[in-house]
């Protein structure tokens, strides 16, 4: 029962400090406060359930929880700057070094095997596009589209999002644009990105060509570390068809994603607190 009242606890305090209301409604019954319906849609993204099942799982648990449809509406509800703020509260660390890139979330769980069985592929190609600024093993910012756009058009909302801007950004072949070095340049962080073949022209993009950081640039692997793992955790598929919604389950899987590396680092287990850690028992 304590460690029950614990995780509550944890997510009211969360909710208090981005000063969200005790509910979002001001009609109809009150039967239900905010921190419910957001405990329920955390147990939902990170054990990969559905409305239905979620609820009739808490409530096997003990825990009060509203309906299916209730939490369907939620979901839909809470806002993209309620989740920018609730997000924006689990980042407490700043690296310098920082990472941009995207993947894909499929809107089906379909397989494979299951979609060449019943000749419907089409299904496994229909995907949000995730796109992520990381630094220090965290998600600082993140975009989610419905649907799928070229990497490079959401490089300023990533950047304009992070809460803790980094100095130096590492990219991928797929954002070398000149206009991308510029920009960066402009808030005097240092872009690095390989040149493609066949490039013409471009003042950073010539400076690259002679003389890239390839030690430097190696550091960005880590997010195709955080890829893997986000999606081992939590799954490489959305149930949610709708951006509102899916937008809602993404953020609630990123927001668990930056307290399970917190806890990672509390607990002794980054590679750097490990050295620490063996330096003291030795």
């Amino acid at each position: 029962m304590k460690d029950k009242n614990k995780l509550i606890n944890k997510i009211k305090l969360l909710l208090k400090r981005a000063k969200a209301p005790k509910r979002l409604h001001r009609f109809g019954p009150k039967t239900y406060e905010l921190w419910q319906h957001i405990f329920a849609l955390f147990v939902k993204s990170y054990c990969q359930l559905s409305y239905r099942s979620t609820a009739y799982f808490l409530r096997q648990l003990g825990f009060s929880i509203a309906t299916k449809s209730t939490l369907q509406r939620y979901s839909a509800k809470l806002t993209l700057p309620f989740w920018q703020t609730m997000f924006d509260k689990t980042i407490s660390n700043k690296s310098p070094i920082g990472v941009i890139d995207s993947t894909g979330l499929e809107k089906s769980k379909a397989s494979f095997y299951y979609a060449r069985r019943i000749d419907s592929d089409k299904r496994i190609r229909r995907y949000f596009k995730f796109s992520v600024l990381s630094s220090g093993r965290k998600i600082v910012s993140l975009r989610l589209r419905s649907k799928p756009v070229h990497d490079s058009k959401d490089v300023k909302y990533l950047f304009a999002r992070a809460k803790r801007s980094p100095s130096i950004v590492l990219m991928d072949r797929g954002y070398d644009a000149e206009w991308i070095h510029e920009f960066f340049a402009g808030n005097n962080v240092r872009s690095i990105v390989p040149v493609r073949k066949g490039w013409s022209r471009g003042f950073y993009r010539k400076k690259l060509a002679v003389k890239f950081p390839q030690k430097l640039y190696n550091k960005r692997s880590g997010i195709e570390s955080l890829f893997h793992s986000f999606k081992q955790r939590f799954g490489s598929s959305i149930s949610s068809k709708l951006a509102n919604t899916g937008r809602s389950e993404v953020y609630c899987r990123a927001i668990l994603y930056n307290l399970f590396i917190w806890l990672c680092r509390l607990l002794g287990q980054s590679p750097k607190r490990q050295k620490v850690y063996l330096q003291q028992l030795s």
